[in-house]
């Protein structure tokens, strides 16, 4: 647990008579002290007034503690290996090599993820290799790359984008409503 320093006024030392506590650290009211538990957004964190200031506080609603989504970017040139957990959202601009089970995974142009993903949606521009299980939607777009074995519930494939192995339809994936599906029928080729 990470504990504020007193900015004003003068905290006593270990050595002298003042209470303190483990390790020499002063004890300080639980109104000194951060959570337990980190802050997943800067908006969780009290601000620390400058000495001669007043804190003002946030007057807005307080929002929800994953309303934005736990969101992980690997950025350019940034590699990871290893499994991914509690992310609502991977953004993959650099290098991946892991397991996943998300909400979201996007494969941004110069991205590459090799591994396993479970995921609702999967909006790839960069390259995927391994297995993908999207239920929901997949999009590849113009110049993504997808190859292994993949399922999903619905797929588009822009001009450009390349799917490649073991392809399947997850058969319990919600179909698309009447008024959105395809009414052009398969051509068949008939001789005159």
């Amino acid at each position: 647990m990470f504990l504020k320093r007193k900015i004003a006024g003068n905290a006593p030392d270990a050595d002298s008579d003042g209470e303190s506590g483990p390790h020499g650290k002063t004890d300080m009211s639980d109104a000194e002290q951060t959570p337990a538990t980190p802050a997943r957004s800067l908006d969780e964190i009290p601000p620390v007034p400058l000495s001669g200031q007043t804190v003002r506080r946030n007057t807005d609603t307080p929002r929800q503690a994953r309303s934005v989504g736990a969101r992980m970017t690997v950025g350019p040139g940034i590699k990871l290996k290893g499994e991914v957990s509690d992310c609502d959202t991977l953004v993959v601009e650099g290098t991946v090599e892991a397991t996943l089970n998300s909400e979201v995974l996007e494969i941004a142009e110069g991205g590459i993820y090799t591994g396993s993903a479970n995921v609702t949606d999967a909006e790839i521009h960069g390259r995927f290799e391994g297995e993908l299980n999207v239920s929901g939607v997949l999009q590849i777009r113009s110049g993504g790359h997808v190859t292994g074995t993949i399922k999903y519930g619905r797929i588009e494939v822009e001009s450009g984008g390349e799917i490649a192995g073991t392809i399947t339809r997850d058969e319990g994936a919600t179909p698309l409503p009447t008024s959105a599906a395809r009414t052009d029928s398969p051509v068949s080729a008939q001789s005159a």
